[in-house]
C-alpha cells in the first residue's frame, strides 16, 4: 500500500495510471476475487499488460510476492472470464500443441531454417508476421543435442543443461556455446532427453494446470542426473525453475530439489575455480552489459556476467544505461503487448546510441531477440549475443577469426 513500487514499475512510468501499476493491479485482483468488480476488457487489459519484471516485488519494504499474486490474478480472469473460441485454440495450438512438444518443437525449427535458407521469410510481413519475423536471428541447423557430452581432459565434475524450449529453435549459438564452454573447463554436461518447456509461458498466461504439467516432465527428467548444478542459459527459464514446487519430504540432502540446483550458467562459470592453462584471447572492444529483470529481480545474480567477461584482456566492460528498467521483452509479450515493448525498447536504444558499444550481452534470450531487432531497425551495426558466447569465442583453443568483432549489418 505504500506505493514505492510505483517508481519502479516500467508500465507506470509510461502511463502514469495506477491500473497499470502494481499497487492497483493488487487492488483490481482483489476487487476481481472478493466479486465486486465484474471481469471486462479494461480489467484484462491492465492485468495483461504486466510484464512480471518483478522490480516492484525485489524493491518492496513488506515483500509482497507480486510475481504469485499477478500469475494468480490471471488464472482467476481465465476461470471467471474465458477466451473466445478463437482465442483459446490459439492457446491450444501453442502452447499445448507446440510449446510443450519437444519433438514438434523441433520439426518446427527445421521448418524456419529451411524457410530462412531458401529466403521465404522475408514474406512473413504480407501473412501478418511482421512482428515475429523481424525477431528471428539467423537460424543453425537444428541436428539433436547428445545426452552426453565427456569433459575435455581431467573431468572436475558434472553438470546438467536446461535447453528449454524456444532456445531449441532459435539460440542453438548460446546452447553449443555453454557446452563448449564447460567441456573446456573440465566439464562433463548431460542434456536429458524427455526435459521441456520450463512453465513460464504456461504459468504467466494463468495456465496453472498447463504449468504443473511441465514441471512434472521436468522434474522426471533431472531426477536421474541426481546431485550438482543445473545449469540454464535463459535467466527466464532459470527464474522459473528456481522457483519450482518442493516436495519437501522428498528433498535430502543426498537428494535436492530441481530449484535448489538451478544456477545461471555466468554465475556457475564465475564461481567455479579455472583448471590451469586455460586462457581467453585478449579482445579489444567495448562491450555494453544489459542486466535482465530475471536475473536481478528473481536469481539475484546480475554482477555474474560483468565477472566472467572481466576474464578477457584487454575488454571495456560498462553497464548498459537505465538497466534497472524493463526492456520490454518479457516472455508472450513480445508479441502480445507489442505497444508498451516498444516504447520501453525506445529508450534501450537511445541508451545505446549514446554509448555506441561494438557488442551487446544479454543473459536472456527474449530480451537479446528484443534488443537485437530494435538495433537492426534503428540501424545500430550492435552484435548482441549472450555473454558465454563471447567467452567461447575467445577460447584460445579457438581458431583465429573468432577473436575478431562482428557486426550486424
Amino acid at each position: 500500500m505504500c506505493g514505492m513500487c510505483l517508481a519502479h514499475c516500467p508500465t507506470y512510468l509510461k502511463s502514469r495510471d495506477e491500473g497499470e501499476s502494481p499497487r492497483g493491479r493488487i487492488a483490481l485482483m482483489v476487487a476481481l476475487a472478493s466479486g465486486n468488480l465484474p471481469p471486462s476488457p479494461h480489467l484484462r487489459a491492465h492485468l495483461d499488460r504486466c510484464l512480471v519484471c518483478r522490480a516492484c516485488e525485489h524493491i518492496c519494504p513488506s515483500k509482497v510476492p507480486y510475481g504469485r499474486l499477478i500469475d494468480a490474478g490471471r488464472a482467476l480472469l481465465l476461470q471467471v472470464d474465458p477466451p473466445s473460441p478463437p482465442a483459446r485454440l490459439i492457446r491450444r495450438v501453442l502452447l499445448e500443441g507446440l510449446i510443450a512438444q519437444p519433438r514438434r518443437l523441433r520439426g518446427f525449427g527445421w521448418v524456419l531454417y529451411l524457410l530462412q535458407r531458401i529466403g521465404l521469410t522475408k514474406l512473413a510481413p504480407f501473412f501478418g508476421l511482421r512482428r515475429l519475423a523481424g525477431l528471428l536471428p539467423p537460424l543453425r541447423f537444428p541436428h539433436t543435442l547428445r545426452p552426453h557430452y565427456p569433459a575435455r581432459g581431467v573431468e572436475r565434475g558434472r553438470v546438467a543443461l536446461f535447453i528449454g524450449c524456444i532456445a531449441r529453435v532459435m539460440d542453438r549459438s548460446t546452447l553449443e556455446a555453454a557446452l563448449q564452454v564447460l567441456t573446456h573447463l573440465g566439464y562433463g554436461v548431460t542434456v536429458p532427453r524427455r526435459q521441456n518447456c520450463c512453465g513460464a509461458l504456461h504459468l504467466h498466461s494463468g495456465d496453472f494446470a498447463g504449468a504443473q504439467r511441465l514441471v512434472q516432465r521436468n522434474q522426471e527428467a533431472f531426477a536421474s542426473f541426481g546431485q550438482g548444478a543445473i545449469v540454464t542459459t535463459a535467466s527466464g527459464c532459470g527464474a522459473t525453475l528456481a522457483e519450482y514446487p518442493t516436495q519437501k519430504e522428498s528433498v535430502t540432502e543426498e537428494s535436492p530439489s530441481l530449484a535448489q540446483q538451478v544456477i545461471d550458467i555466468s554465475d556457475f562459470l564465475s564461481r567455479i575455480p579455472w583448471p590451469e592453462g586455460i586462457t581467453l584471447r585478449p579482445l579489444r572492444a567495448r562491450v555494453a552489459v544489459h542486466d535482465p529483470c530475471s536475473l536481478t529481480n528473481v536469481l539475484h545474480q546480475s554482477q555474474a556476467p560483468y565477472t566472467l567477461l572481466r576474464r578477457i584482456p584487454d575488454l571495456t566492460v560498462i553497464p548498459l544505461p537505465g538497466n534497472r528498467q524493463c526492456c520490454g521483452g518479457a516472455g508472450a509479450s513480445l508479441l502480445t503487448e507489442s505497444d508498451i515493448g516498444r516504447a520501453l525498447l525506445a529508450d534501450k536504444i537511445e541508451a545505446l546510441r549514446k554509448i555506441a558499444p561494438d557488442i551487446l550481452v544479454s543473459s536472456n534470450l527474449g530480451c537479446a531477440l528484443h534488443l537485437a531487432q530494435g538495433a537492426r531497425d534503428a540501424g545500430i551495426a550492435v552484435e548482441v549475443m549472450h555473454p558465454v558466447t563471447l567467452l567461447a569465442r575467445q577460447l584460445s583453443s579457438n581458431s583465429d577469426k573468432s577473436s575478431k568483432v562482428f557486426r550486424n549489418e
